[in-house]
């Protein structure tokens, strides 16, 4: 169950959602209403000290959240937030092991306890339904059934949020790069799909390094022709198309696009095609590779390996 912190997708998620200003305008459209009427979320900061045990540390590296309640009360509320790229049955294992090793961190150094609610964020394109820990016992039926534990949790499927839904995030640069996470594990095939993305690129903006970082992802996540993704790039607002451009030249200079593509890309498709044609499984292929089993079989499709 630990993460592969160094995929492509992992990371771009957490830099989406380490600035607090583009978490809130992200929660305040998709968090429940009952969670929205209870807590302040201009309060919402991201904690980067560990909440739990150093043993642990490297079977989680998402983000943690902590926001206060509208009441006034100074009671801190901790939002985990964890991110899939594809299904994970034992999801809510992961996460109640992280809950409770905190608790235990904390009746350890004699800190109170702070209430965790987890916010499970889903990315990948395979239809996966809201977890529950029933499912990992399904033999246990009737009064044995009461001893599951309950984990109660948010479930963010990205593949299930309306494009129109995602348009309405505020902060313009949050709704691009969700589009983007959207659209990325798929391997973006459409034109369309990477001018929704550019048109929703704010007029001007100042974070000019994270306006890389999307622009990166979706050239790296895009299987287009340089005529298409040009074709693509006259959808960039005119007051920054020449700040994008010049980033465009600059970063496949340094190798960051075409080095990435051409390069390493080309690297992995001949790693994952040799490694099946010898009867590696696409699970180990995902862990060698550190792509997401979704874009494994994605190669393996256009290179006709399965259907």
């Amino acid at each position: 169950m630990a993460k592969r912190i160094n995929n492509i997708h992992d990371k771009f998620v957490k830099a989406s959602f380490s600035d607090p200003e583009r978490a809130v305008s992200f929660f305040e459209k998709n968090l429940p209403e009952d969670l929205l009427n209870e807590i302040n979320l201009s309060t919402l900061h991201v904690i980067n000290e560990s909440y739990i045990q150093g043993n642990l540390s490297e079977h989680f590296s998402d983000i943690v959240f902590e926001v206060t309640l509208k009441d006034g009360d100074k009671v801190d509320l901790v939002l985990l937030f964890e991110h899939k790229s594809s299904p994970d049955k034992y999801v809510l294992v992961q996460v109640g092991h992280y809950v409770f090793s905190h608790w235990f961190k904390c009746v350890s150094e004699r800190k109170d306890l702070k209430l965790i609610i987890p916010l499970i964020y889903y990315q990948g394109k395979k239809q996966w339904k809201v977890p529950e820990l029933s499912t990992l016992f399904p033999k246990i039926k009737g009064t044995l059934s009461k001893y599951i534990p309950i984990l109660k949790h948010i479930f963010i499927a990205l593949n299930s949020l309306p494009d129109e839904n995602i348009k309405q995030i505020q902060n313009r640069l949050m709704a691009a790069a969700v589009m983007a996470q959207k659209k990325g594990p798929n391997i973006m095939k459409l034109a369309e799909d990477v001018v929704k993305i550019f048109e929703l690129f704010p007029d001007n903006v100042s974070q000019g390094n994270f306006l890389e970082q999307i622009f990166v992802y979706v050239v790296s996540n895009s299987d287009l022709t340089k005529q298409e993704f040009s074709k693509a790039i006259e959808s960039i607002p005119l007051n920054i198309k020449d700040n994008i451009m010049t980033t465009y030249s600059r970063i496949k200079e340094e190798g960051k696009i075409e080095g990435k593509m051409e390069g390493k890309i080309e690297e992995q498709i001949k790693c994952i095609l040799n490694g099946y044609d010898n009867d590696i499984e696409i699970s180990l292929l995902s862990n060698i590779t550190q792509l997401s089993e979704d874009d494994v079989l994605n190669i393996l499709r256009k290179h006709s390996r399965v259907e």
